[in-house]
């Protein structure tokens, strides 16, 4: 099979899809989900080690240690098809993480704190994601920027509605998600402490154009002030202008 990166139609299921990517149809047998779910951990450390670009199905049936001809039968459809399920299982893992750390979060200060801290640590600790920012950047940005970039917006403001809503009703808590994206994704890429020194009055240093694509991790601390200076205050004039009121213990923040 080529080896040249998946199309960026092929690689919508990033936004598009949050099931693990399992065939339609009967469900597999045991041994069908084990072979495969070796075969996704394969091509993560492939990915993690190549980057997707120069991983082949040699390379991922080498390191699960399966015959081609068993890789095949698990993904029918080659390389386009593994590398559409390693990237749903991946936003699977990622929105199942988030899931379980924010049910547990007493107030909507805490939830939005939770998103900004979790997300943000999740993007910067993959290290398939940490390869392909750092040497195809070209496949991930698309869904980061303009081309793509309201797929994840609407994926990821689905996701958020639920925790949102109460106080905020289902399109205001639409758009509050959409912002809370748009802010991990700013401040991961682009930390305030790096902009504040490159802009500050007593240093001659521009912000580097040689910076290395990544995503780092918003701090429990700086993701406190963006809450509290930043979000809780916009989300208070939304609840105020629909008059549903903020008398919701959801919508208390931390004492």
């Amino acid at each position: 099979m080529a080896s040249e990166g998946p199309r960026p139609d092929e690689v919508v299921v990033v936004a598009a899809h949050l099931g693990p990517g399992a065939p339609a149809g009967l469900a597999p047998s045991p041994s069908t989900v084990s072979s495969r779910a070796r075969v996704l951990d394969a091509a993560l450390a492939c990915v993690a080690r190549f980057g997707v670009t120069k991983t082949t199905i040699e390379d991922v049936a080498r390191e699960a240690r399966l015959s081609r001809a068993t890789l095949y039968r698990v993904f029918p459809g080659g390389r386009d098809e593994l590398v559409a399920a390693l990237v749903s299982r991946e936003v699977d893992r990622f929105f199942s993480v988030l899931t379980r750390r924010m049910d547990g979060c007493p107030n909507l200060a805490d939830k939005l704190e939770t998103f900004l801290t979790s997300s943000s640590a999740q993007l910067a600790a993959h290290d398939g994601l940490r390869v392909v920012l750092g040497h195809e950047p070209e496949i991930v940005l698309p869904y980061l920027s303009f081309a793509h970039f309201d797929r994840v917006l609407a994926v990821c403001a689905r996701f958020l509605e639920t925790y949102l809503s109460p106080p905020l009703g289902a399109e205001d808590a639409r758009r509050v998600g959409e912002w809370l994206v748009r802010l991990v994704l700013s401040s991961a890429l682009c930390p305030p402490g790096e902009v504040e020194a490159a802009v500050s009055l007593d240093s001659a240093r521009p912000l580097a154009s040689t910076r290395p694509v990544r995503l780092e991790e918003i701090p429990q601390p700086t993701a406190g002030r963006l809450v509290k200076n930043f979000l809780l205050p916009g989300i208070e004039v939304l609840v105020a202008r629909s008059g549903r009121g903020s008398s919701d213990r959801s919508f208390a923040t931390r004492p």
